[in-house]
């Protein structure tokens, strides 16, 4: 009945909204409308600032990053390593680069972060979170992090956010390009692209290899409480290779899109301080292998514009562990020695955007997806709640519908309500929100919004990986609400165009769904109860002909408020109290002005990895420096350095009530050199 009677007033508030007199004009209307696959019209390296705001303002009332991985081409970055710089967004590399990596957005867990790539959702019910280390970015075109306010083109009531990766759209222009990187630590990068003509269409090949063997140094504290046998040691166990391939055919009406990608890792056993030979032995390794194909059509259909989309995913997880359990003392150890996971997912999604009279742009999504997992291999002896059951099913749909509303005859302020169902195995919960903009003249503009959320437990989180996390079957639906404000200054500093965005956002959660390390090699998924989450959130950039500067600074307090739990008010695991990014480039050196230069700062403090505020990181501050040159028009080097000062192996688990300093369970990978050739066709 509570759902009934909060969906009564949303749909009076969209009756009286859809009623309203329109204003003379009302210039959203016009091509606010976007889906996952990018119907806006993307714009080109190079653009104007009033093009990029304009740009922002059609993907989302809301907070929304833009990051053109294009423009850092050759720097070796991967897919976490770029978000890095959005603000309020935390990635969290337990296991060190290269491994199982996901993101946490304004406090979010992972799994409350929905990530798409042209248009197909990667979270899968199998998976906790999307691992987005193994999302190549050698052909994406641009990536989109939204924030807050969610747009009704993306399924789902997201309370932490969306990452929108939208790769390279085909030109037929016949050309391509040929990458080819090394670095330290055996690191090893090649990308190779081309896009032609192809029947009445444009067709994209993108082909790209990514490995390092990770034997990185790091400080060994072995026994805590002498510092005089501290030593320096190598990482072993510790590679990854990583595999895919892409191709893309678009015509004006239909996109056919295929993909491949295999990630073959090693699972590094912690460090307990005190190694022994078995340490450099083979130990457990974990193979992903996943397909996808896509189709999409879009088409308008008067004032409509409508699109259909079909979908189908095929994931398989290996897990071995030649040891047979063994830890790296010999001694019986992890339980799990072999295991299989196999998903399949079917998926369709309708979409459209009609707009009514002058004033109102209404938007439309529904999508269905119906997944399997099998499991097979010890996790069925292991764990009996899993009732030796090695099939599990998921149906789950989605349904919300937006409207864009013009307020006023200046055409300045705009209301955008949205109304949300969610379904999964049965059970359909209702959410909602409305962001307010106002563009009070050409410098300053601001923003609210407001809005709830739910979320069921996906399967990774109810049945475990069949390595690392163990199942927990009775986990409990997520549910709260978000809200932010922000103001975005644009204008001139030192004649060089800039933009600042400060905003202030805040959630509190019910039953949040939180990962927890419950030994230094098990970890499992358990609810936290209550969560009270606020921070503050700016970015700016200045740009001139020449130079270029970004900047993001993050403040977030993520407290558990859970009222019967010994945890309470502590601050909830990886969650920094403290991140920031800037960047500085320098173009057009050298009187050929074929060279330039950019260095990169980063910060992280007061980061918690478990409940009780025990397990502390150490705070990292790390600077990176690079320079790329055009050897001629269609050649170009970029080198450069990563942590110059070496800064990350030193850092350490603090003791917070008692005990020394100590090793992290899992080091940090150090100062990392890197060459990179790129040859355009």
């Amino acid at each position: 009945m509570q759902g009934k009677a909060r969906v009564i007033p949303l749909f009076i508030l969209l009756f009286t909204l859809l009623t309203v007199p329109p204003p003379l004009t009302c210039n959203l209307v016009v091509s606010a409308y976007a889906d996952a696959d990018s119907p806006v019209p993307l714009p080109e390296e190079k653009v104007t600032a009033d093009a990029e705001e304009e740009d922002k303002l059609l993907l989302s009332p809301g907070t929304v990053t833009v990051i053109k991985p294009q423009e850092m081409k050759g720097e070796q970055k991967n897919l976490p390593e770029l978000l890095k710089q959005v603000p309020g967004l935390h990635i969290i590399e337990l296991k060190g680069r290269g491994a199982y990596t996901t993101a946490s957005v304004r406090g979010s867990t992972a799994s409350q972060v929905a990530v798409y790539v042209d248009g197909v959702l990667m979270n899968l019910g199998s998976e906790a979170a999307v691992d987005l280390s193994t999302i190549p970015v050698e052909n994406v075109e641009r990536i989109e992090v939204y924030r807050g306010y969610i747009p009704a083109r993306f399924g789902g009531a997201s309370m932490g956010g969306v990452i929108n990766i939208i790769t390279k759209k085909p030109d037929g222009k016949g050309e391509g390009s040929l990458l080819l990187g090394t670095g330290s630590y055996g690191k090893f990068r090649a990308n190779a692209t081309y896009s032609t003509k192809l029947g009445d269409g444009n067709l994209f090949l993108g082909l790209t290899r990514d490995q390092a063997n990770g034997e990185f140094s790091y400080l060994n504290t072995r026994n805590e409480y002498d510092p005089n046998d501290d030593y320096w040691a190598k990482r072993k166990n510790n590679s990854y290779q990583n595999t895919d391939a892409l191709v893309k055919w678009q015509n004006e009406n239909w996109t056919l899109e295929g993909a491949w990608k295999r990630n073959d890792r090693d699972l590094p056993l912690p460090i307990q301080g005190i190694e022994s030979d078995r340490s450099w032995e083979k130990g457990p390794k974990q193979v992903t292998d996943q397909t996808s194909f896509a189709a999409s059509h879009r088409r308008k259909i008067g004032d409509l514009d409508l699109g259909l989309r079909l979908e189908y995913l095929h994931q398989e997880k290996k897990y071995d562990d030649p040891k047979d359990g063994d830890s790296q003392f010999g001694l019986p150890g992890y339980k799990n020695k072999h295991n299989r996971y196999v998903t399949d997912r079917y998926g369709v999604a309708l979409d459209g955007s009609l707009p009514i009279g002058d004033s109102h742009l209404v938007e439309f999504l529904w999508n269905y997806y119906d997944e399997t997992l099998h499991t097979k291999g010890d996790i069925l002896e292991n764990y009996p709640a899993l009732n030796a059951t090695e099939k599990h099913t998921r149906h789950a749909w989605n349904g919300q519908v937006q409207d864009t509303v013009s307020l006023n005859k200046k055409d300045n302020l705009w209301l955008t309500p949205i109304v949300r169902w969610n379904s999964a195995d049965g059970r359909t919960e209702f959410s909602g929100g409305a962001a307010l903009s106002y563009k009070i003249d050409d410098n300053w503009s601001a923003k609210a919004t407001y809005g709830s959320y739910n979320r069921a437990p996906n399967m990774y989180e109810l049945y475990g990986d069949g390595a690392f996390i163990a199942p927990n079957t009775l986990l409990e639906w997520e549910d709260g609400t978000q809200w932010d404000i922000g103001v975005t200054w644009k204008g001139e500093i030192l004649k060089g165009k800039s933009e600042v965005t400060l905003t202030y956002f805040g959630s509190h959660v019910n039953n949040l769904i939180e990962y927890f390390v419950i030994n230094p090699q098990y970890a499992r998924y358990d609810n936290v109860g209550k969560a009270h989450i606020r921070g503050l959130e700016l970015e700016g950039s200045v740009k001139w002909d020449d130079w270029e500067i970004y900047g993001s600074a993050t403040w977030m307090d993520a407290i558990n408020k859970s009222d019967d739990s010994p945890y309470k008010d502590m601050r909830i695991p990886n969650r920094p109290e403290y991140e920031g990014f800037l960047r500085v480039a320098r173009n057009n050196l050298l009187k050929s002005k074929r060279l330039s230069a950019f260095a990169e700062a980063r910060y992280i403090g007061n980061n918690f990895y478990d409940r009780n505020q025990e397990i502390k990181q150490d705070d990292l501050f790390t600077l990176g420096l690079g320079f790329k040159y055009a050897i001629r028009e269609d050649l170009k080097l970029v080198v450069g350095v990563d942590d110059i000062f070496d800064k990350a192996p030193e850092v350490l688990f603090l003791a917070e009530e008692y005990g020394p300093d100590r090793t992290m369970w899992y080091p940090l990978q150090g100062r990392t050199f890197y060459a990179t050739l790129i040859w355009t066709f």
